[in-house]
């Protein structure tokens, strides 16, 4: 074959495949319960949450290289490099979120059946938005692969100090303690938070993604987004409060009575919201 192209893009694909599916079943045989029975015959649905996540975070966090320098067999190894980089940092995620809302040790891989779906969703969200941020770092240019692997550090730490700042600034937001709530298998609570995450997640992914310029610029732009993020949200938060969650259901309301189908619309409003935020800070930072 002339053009290696295709074939090289190909093992990309099998890379992330094999080493996705991999992962899957070494969690399996790590867990002390039956994840066959767990997943597909009890329907565990906050545990389905979490293995799910975890995925997201490995997928899409390596997505940004699949496809790039197709025409050289090192890129094989930024493939394979970048998916072990996501798998750490998705275990991070699992002792960070468990810090977030537990205030306790790590939950043990024995006891992630028993985690309720409040916990299974916020953990998702902070997924989600980890997913996008690693992605974010690992798209682009760099002036050298020094550079480009700092600043792929420097700024995956500060995403990842932003999903921790955004849940803390919503436990301030929401009335009552969202921590103690979501520990409770408060659903609503749970469903929010995952959003704002998420949604986090998704407007620092604007800023973020595309090539490195400077120092200064790059961390400008991820000033603005964060601003932006936070006060972006809440203030679509507010707006959706007056505008469509009317009468005996409002932001007093969803968390104190669990007005579950309220609490999945505002969640889902959230991400909307953070679309063309996104968009708007990618082209407002580029």
């Amino acid at each position: 074959m002339d053009d290696p192209a295709p074939l090289i893009a190909g093992l990309q694909v099998l890379i992330v495949v094999v080493g996705v599916g991999g992962g899957w079943w070494l969690l399996n045989l790590l867990t002390a319960f039956d994840d066959h029975a767990e997943l597909w015959l009890a329907t565990n649905w906050a545990y389905l949450l979490q293995r799910t996540g975890f995925v997201f975070v490995q997928v899409v966090g390596v997505s940004g290289l699949v496809g790039r320098d197709v025409s050289a067999w090192s890129s094989l190894a930024w493939v394979g490099g970048a998916l072990v980089w996501a798998t750490l940092l998705a275990v991070a995620g699992f002792l960070l979120t468990d810090w977030m809302i537990l205030r306790t040790r790590a939950t043990r891989l024995a006891a992630l059946d028993r985690v309720p779906i409040s916990v299974g969703l916020v953990r998702l969200g902070f997924y989600i938005g980890l997913g996008l941020v690693v992605r974010a770092t690992l798209v682009g240019e760099a002036p050298t692969v020094r550079t480009g692997l700092l600043a792929t550090l420097v700024f995956t730490v500060a995403g990842i100090a932003a999903l921790v700042i955004a849940f803390y600034l919503h436990s301030i937001a929401v009335r009552g303690d969202l921590r103690a709530a979501v520990a409770s298998g408060g659903l609503t609570e749970g469903l929010e938070s995952a959003a704002v995450l998420g949604s986090v997640g998704l407007i620092l992914y604007g800023a973020m993604a595309g090539d490195f310029t400077t120092w200064a610029g790059s961390l400008r732009g991820f000033g603005i987004a964060l601003g932006v993020a936070y006060v972006g949200l809440y203030g679509a938060r507010y707006l959706i409060d007056w505008f469509v969650l009317t009468g005996d259901c409002t932001l007093r309301t969803i968390h104190a009575q669990q007005q579950k189908g309220a609490a999945a619309l505002l969640a889902f409003l959230l991400v909307m919201v953070a679309i063309p935020i996104s968009a708007a800070v990618n082209l407002s930072v580029a």
